[in-house]
């Protein structure tokens, strides 16, 4: 009877993550994860075959945590559309290297802006939700959505690369400008 095995590929992913989220994805190798897990790095590539299909998973397991924690922003909006860009940048300043790993690589390399806007789980929501709180129609809204997305995308890798601080009334008051400002601009346009 052969022995049993021991170590999930939950088990495999799980220690990944985390030891993606403490120094990186680009320190990710197999050594490291077996010692991290307490197996040699047989049972790593019986389940995933080679690290870039591990990396791969790890990817899409973080893309699911991240949307999981901006479609619970929409769910619990306090400030509106606000709580999705707040979300965003609390995800960038807790998770930084998981941040950086979705937002910062070249996951979106030669894709426009308005290619990526719809693109990602939750999106359709979000749009709707713009639509619906703005009158804009659905072109207008997923611009809305651009324009706020690089304004807050621009803090949260402020954050995720250390370089500023800005108090939560200081976030809130430029993401509320920047939206305000770029729905008037759009019903102007509308009009």
């Amino acid at each position: 009877m052969p022995p049993k095995i021991k170590i999930t590929d939950e088990d495999i992913l799980n220690a990944a993550i985390n030891m993606v989220r403490e120094k990186g994805l680009e320190s990710l190798n197999a050594r490291d994860l077996a010692k991290e897990i307490g197996c040699s790095v047989h049972p790593i590539f019986r389940v995933f075959h080679s690290m870039e299909r591990l990396k791969g998973n790890i990817y899409k397991e973080v893309e699911h945590i991240y949307n999981e924690r901006m479609l619970r922003a929409v769910e619990h909006q306090e400030d509106g559309f606000i709580s999705v860009g707040l979300a965003y940048i609390d995800f960038a300043k807790n998770e930084k290297n998981l941040f950086k790993l979705l937002f910062m690589s070249d996951a979106f390399q030669g894709q426009s802006l308005m290619d990526i806007v719809g693109s990602t789980e939750g999106d359709d929501e979000v749009i709707e939700m713009l639509c619906q709180m703005t009158g804009l129609d659905i072109k207008r809204a997923k611009e809305l959505y651009a324009g706020i997305w690089l304004v807050t995308h621009g803090i949260a890798s402020m954050y995720a690369t250390n370089n500023c601080r800005f108090s939560d009334e200081e976030i809130k008051r430029l993401l509320n400008n920047s939206f305000m400002g770029l729905i008037l601009k759009l019903k102007n346009e509308e009009n």
